[in-house]
């Protein structure tokens, strides 16, 4: 399974991998590139991948089998779906404080978008 990071990001590994999950593009049960590899790839310490790969396990977006290495969880999209619930919870309670700082919808949408470009640079 070729995992696709790109070392210019300042996004994070883990981020970047949860997103090909999230998104699709890695399907459920395919293994992953095991951490050595994957480590060799990124030219980073096998402590860094195995790191991502707990992080991933423990937002149950992966799961490991003893000797055969890490798998796509099949239900990802569980995930996703809790992700996007967090995000609309978390979008109202920016509205909440925006009003109540008095902006108008044009400045938080402002706001989001710079938050966005942020992530992505």
């Amino acid at each position: 399974m070729n995992i696709h990071i790109s070392l210019q990001s300042h996004i994070p590994t883990y981020e970047q991998i949860k997103a090909q999950i999230l998104n699709g593009q890695l399907a459920p049960n395919q293994p992953l590139t095991s951490m050595r590899q994957l480590a060799r790839d990124l030219r980073v310490s096998v402590i860094t991948t195995t790191r991502a790969y707990s992080d991933l396990e423990a937002e149950g977006l992966i799961y490991t089998v003893q000797g055969r290495g890490c798998f796509v969880k099949g239900d990802a999209e569980m995930v996703r779906l809790q992700y996007l619930h967090s995000i609309d919870e978390n979008f109202r309670t920016a509205v909440e404080k925006g009003k109540a700082a008095g902006l108008t919808l044009s400045e938080l949408q402002d706001r989001l978008e710079e938050a966005f470009h942020e992530q992505c640079h």
